[in-house]
């Protein structure tokens, strides 16, 4: 039994690894799943209640994901969500309701799209700060 362990130890301190190659492996993995993870930052949020504040802005009730909470930023029961990193996102909305309702996206308190009785039609507020980039 002893001779069967003392093999077992050997074997096991051929495969030991420093711990400076571990932490080199731990900071290249660290550097790979930063890289993976900003290329997936998303988040979600739902209104529920179906009730509005101040008459007009939908009040987030839930957060369903978020995988960046350190950049968006959310508060329930709030109408807005903050993104503390500057950059391009992509909003996307879906509403549900016995109306037609018209909805509007705003970004720093200026409307940025509008959905306006009927999901086919769509008004982008470029407000002069969109350029066109030919086809």
């Amino acid at each position: 039994m002893n001779k069967a362990l003392d093999e077992i130890h050997q074997e096991m301190d051929k495969v030991v690894v420093s711990k400076t190659e571990l932490n080199e492996a731990l900071v290249e993995q660290n550097s790979i799943n930063e890289a993976l993870c900003a290329e997936n930052c998303s988040a979600r949020w739902l209104w529920k209640s179906g009730e509005l504040q101040n008459g007009f802005a939908i009040p987030w009730e839930i957060q369903t994901i978020n995988t960046c909470p350190e950049n968006f930023l959310w508060d329930e029961d709030k109408s807005m969500i903050l993104t503390v990193a500057p950059g391009l996102y992509e909003v996307n909305f879906g509403f549900f309701s016995a109306k037609q309702p018209t909805i509007q996206v705003l970004v720093n308190g200026e409307p940025i799209m509008s959905a306006v009785n009927n999901s086919s039609y769509v008004i982008h507020h470029s407000a002069g700060k969109l350029k066109s980039t030919g086809k």
